[in-house]
């Protein structure tokens, strides 16, 4: 950010959104069950239009950021597959390396807005706030309702063993990475997959009807490393009713090898719609 002065722009980002869940269990993502609430067609997933959002911030601030940077990012329209999306970055401040971010669709409309820094010093994160709990059975989860996700409910831990070669595979396809970090022996893994993940311990924990990720929050710690077991776990920060939709917040830790933290991930989704 050195080369960099505040107000500056830097060179658009154009990607063509693909809506690779078409076929997921979460409906809203179909064209069909989409139309019964309002929308012109399946939604692009939100865990895709955040990995556009971050393509500009990577080519900015390099492994430096994917290390240590932060990101806040909401999604306030919806970015339908084939669409042509537009992400600006500007410059906010270089004392603390910041950037701003708008993500705009074909007809001009703002679609997401996000803000990403390398903080001077990283915050503090403690992994016995993020106590280890085992998943409910399939067949026990309960409804996903504001009353079912309390505040501070414990939710069940997701592990497993990361496998770069597998998001090389389909996951950076699905959410149009290119950047040649991602690839190859030397690759990193794309921080999309963090909130691909924060969505997975969401419906492993409760049984969900169509619902929309509306946002998150993230701070890195670290870069995980290939073939190290990753562990998220985590609780409900938050759990409210606006127009209708039930709203819930997690507040989710994902560790390497138990307790070295990789990222601090606020994770927000409607997960009841309001009836069509």
């Amino acid at each position: 950010m050195n080369s960099h002065t505040p107000g500056q722009q830097l060179p658009p980002y154009s990607v063509r959104g693909y809506n690779y869940a078409e076929l997921h269990d979460n409906k809203i993502h179909s064209d069909e069950v989409a139309a019964q609430y309002g929308f012109k067609g399946g939604l692009v997933p939100g865990v895709g239009v955040y990995a556009y959002l971050t393509h500009p911030i990577v080519e900015a601030f390099g492994q430096e950021w994917l290390r240590r940077g932060a990101m806040k990012a909401r999604f306030l329209k919806p970015i339908y597959h084939g669409e042509e999306a537009v992400v600006q970055a500007t410059v906010q401040q270089t004392t603390v390396p910041t950037l701003g971010l708008e993500l705009f669709n074909p007809d001009g409309t703002l679609c997401a807005v996000g803000e990403a820094s390398i903080p001077s010093t990283l915050p503090t994160i403690n992994p016995a706030e993020y106590p280890h709990c085992t998943l409910p059975a399939p067949e026990q989860r309960p409804l996903a309702t504001i009353a079912n996700l309390p505040v501070g409910m414990i939710l069940g831990s997701l592990d497993w063993q990361l496998d770069l070669s597998a998001l090389e595979a389909k996951f950076l396809s699905d959410v149009r990475a290119t950047l040649p970090l991602y690839f190859g022996s030397a690759a990193v893994c794309h921080p999309a997959f963090y909130l691909a993940q924060a969505n997975e311990i969401l419906m492993a924990n409760v049984k969900l009807g169509p619902w929309i990720h509306t946002g998150s929050e993230v701070q890195h710690f670290n870069l995980p490393h290939q073939k190290e077991r990753l562990s998220l776990r985590g609780y409900v920060a938050e759990a409210v009713e606006k127009r209708g939709h039930e709203i819930v917040s997690l507040e989710l830790g994902l560790f390497a090898e138990e307790s070295n933290p990789i990222a601090r991930i606020r994770h927000t989704a409607i997960v009841k719609l309001r009836d069509a």
